[in-house]
């Protein structure tokens, strides 16, 4: 049996290894010709003094990922409210039914979003300085 990786040509190796060695000579060249401030720097000037994100601060796309974050945790707390209320014993005679579950689901989703922004437990902050690439 002929594997195809086998009858590679080395031609094509060679012409990708020359487009590859050009392409960073001309990064090297270009690097010593950027003036500017770094990604950490650019990054940590969106960041208040206490390390927590600035949103006023944030580009949109930028924006739109810290969003993502938040929802995030606010998923996070809505498990958590979930497993509390499975705690709760229940009486047959004054349980509200299907109506009252609907309800509670809806009344802990909007717990989880008031405890994603205001809880300070910074988790989204986190999440998105690890997804925007940023490290401490």
């Amino acid at each position: 049996m002929s594997n195809g990786l086998i009858g590679l040509d080395n031609s094509y190796l060679s012409n990708d290894m020359n487009r590859i060695n050009n392409l960073q000579h001309k990064l090297d060249g270009n690097q010593k010709e950027v003036v500017g401030k770094s990604f950490k720097e650019l990054f940590r000037e969106k960041l208040n003094s206490d390390g927590s994100v600035n949103q006023a601060k944030l580009e949109p796309r930028e924006k739109k990922l810290y969003d993502s974050c938040v929802e995030m945790e606010s998923f996070l707390w809505k498990q958590m409210l979930n497993e509390m209320k499975k705690t709760i014993n229940k009486h047959k005679l004054i349980d509200g039914g299907q109506a009252e579950e609907i309800f509670t689901d809806f009344l802990y989703d909007e717990y989880s979003m008031t405890l994603a922004k205001n809880a300070n437990t910074k988790l989204s902050d986190d999440m998105f300085k690890q997804l925007s690439g940023y490290y401490k």
